[in-house]
């Protein structure tokens, strides 16, 4: 069996990695991770039967390849979207990522209509010319050669969407969330410098060395790799596919009513407080937890209970029920608890913030205003701002 052959079976793989993730119940982003390794799948299975020795006898299988590789970068980027921010809805209009492959498809329909015959006329002229790509032939709106550059270009400009995404992402994140996910945010980054490898080993291929022969099949492949290593390195951590983990609030027992202000106060890092166990309650709190975490809508001054509950597609008072029956807070208490997180990570990690003044801070974190930013602290933290900061401030 020769090594190409094993892309055969590779191919079966795919679907069935696809599949399972694309049934799986779980986050958006497993859905788009699934129809990506079974349109990789289709594209490998197709890609075995375009080589030259089967082409003649299976002519129909010329030219499907072309118009599925556009939707590699899209798909692999709202992967990404949805597994760094799984709060996110599906909208209609992320259908437009896909035009260029429903174009590319309508192009080709009158190749795809022709009868055997006709389609083995044309790959005949191609292999009298050594090339898959050439730029004489009738069908298709431009030239199978221009198709190339378009292809790479699209793949280029969705992998770097990605990348400035991903650095984003990873610059608005605190160091003690990302260090909590770590994992899958390290493992995001090794992927897409794989995808910056693979451009360019798709540029010198097509464009510097121009070596576009026939008999070179394995140039279509360059991208499996990448994707193989992915396969494998979620199979060993499948929990990578839940999304980054929360880190929580800094709650304190019950915002202080029940006394213990300075212990709870000194635990900067404990978990959201479940103070019960109802299933619909607790699945909605999950989801406003990790909506905050991600979106960071707290830093809206004029932050309104149906802004939150419109986002999250749920009645206002389902949200009002599930942090009174949850945690006994009320939503404007939980909304600030988030805003004094956020600054007190900010003064403990970021430089420029131990020189703001309290007036700063308090704008800058999502307050509105001085007053309603030290009536907040005192209510949850227990202390004036003054006094809970100091130890973060020069």
């Amino acid at each position: 069996m020769e090594p190409i052959d094993y892309l055969y079976y590779l191919c079966f793989v795919f679907f069935a990695f696809g599949g399972s993730f694309f049934f799986k119940k779980g986050i958006v982003a497993t859905k788009f991770l699934g129809i990506l390794f079974i349109v990789l799948g289709l594209q490998t299975f197709l890609n075995y039967y375009i080589r030259p020795e089967y082409l003649l006898l299976y002519p129909h299988f010329f030219r499907t390849v072309s118009p599925l590789m556009l939707t590699i970068g899209p798909l692999y980027y709202l992967f990404q979207q949805y597994l760094l921010y799984p709060e996110r809805k599906l909208k209609p209009v992320l259908l437009w990522h896909f035009l260029p492959f429903a174009l590319h498809v309508i192009e080709y329909i009158p190749f795809y209509m022709l009868p055997a015959e006709l389609k083995i006329l044309e790959i005949k002229e191609m292999i009298s010319e050594n090339t898959l790509y050439t730029i004489h032939s009738k069908y298709g709106w431009i030239t199978m050669r221009t198709h190339i550059y378009i292809r790479f270009t699209s793949f280029f400009i969705y992998v770097s969407l990605s990348f400035i995404d991903l650095l984003k992402y990873y610059l608005s994140s605190s160091k003690s969330f990302i260090k909590n996910n770590q994992l899958i945010v390290y493992w995001l980054f090794s992927n897409m410098a794989m995808k910056f490898i693979v451009m360019g080993l798709i540029v010198y291929k097509y464009i510097i060395s121009e070596k576009e022969q026939i008999n070179l099949p394995w140039k279509d492949f360059f991208y499996l790799v990448e994707y193989v290593l992915m396969m494998l390195f979620m199979l060993f951590n499948p929990k990578l596919l839940y999304g980054p983990s929360l880190k929580g609030l800094v709650w304190q027992q019950a915002l202080g009513r029940l006394g213990g202000l300075e212990e709870a106060g000194n635990n900067k890092d404990i978990s959201v407080k479940i103070i019960s166990g109802h299933g619909r309650e607790k699945a909605l709190l999950e989801s406003l937890n990790r909506y905050f975490e991600t979106e960071r809508i707290f830093l809206k001054p004029n932050l309104t209970l149906m802004d939150v509950a419109r986002k999250l597609k749920v009645k206002p008072r389902l949200i009002r029920l599930a942090l009174q029956t949850e945690m006994d807070i009320s939503f404007s208490d939980y909304v600030n608890t988030w805003r004094i997180q956020f600054a007190e990570e900010q003064c403990r990690e970021n430089p420029k913030w131990k020189n703001y003044k309290l007036e700063v801070i308090a704008l800058e974190s999502g307050f509105g205003t001085r007053q309603s930013f030290n009536s907040a602290v005192k209510k949850i933290k227990g202390v004036s701002p003054g006094q809970y900061f100091s130890e973060f401030l020069y």
